[in-house]
């Protein structure tokens, strides 16, 4: 995936010809900052809205442009097809078993 939108923050960016482009408008400050860092993974289309498929990755804030490889966590299924993939590191027994509890 490549980090669009770090953790906390309301300067959001878009992955483009590979680089990032500021997103035009900006995010409002009104709705909030993204509670993870959220970005796409390249190469991969969802036909829902014609676009990479949307990438969420929790934990500690990381840097837009930042390219990571992860594990599928999890879905979130959307109504309206554009579906986002939760990546993250593995899970330990422990921390997987603590999410189902």
């Amino acid at each position: 995936m490549v980090v669009e939108w770090s953790k906390g923050s309301l300067e959001r960016y878009d992955w483009g010809s590979e680089k990032l482009v500021p997103r035009n408008p900006p995010w409002p400050a009104e709705w909030g900052a993204t509670p993870v860092n959220y970005g796409m993974v390249p190469g991969i289309f969802n036909p829902a809205d014609r676009a990479e498929v949307d990438a969420l990755w929790p934990g500690e804030i990381i840097s837009p442009g930042t390219r990571l490889q992860g594990q599928l966590l999890g879905m979130v299924w959307l109504s309206d097809g554009d579906h986002k993939l939760i990546l993250g590191q593995a899970l330990s027994e422990e921390d997987a078993t603590a999410l189902v509890a």
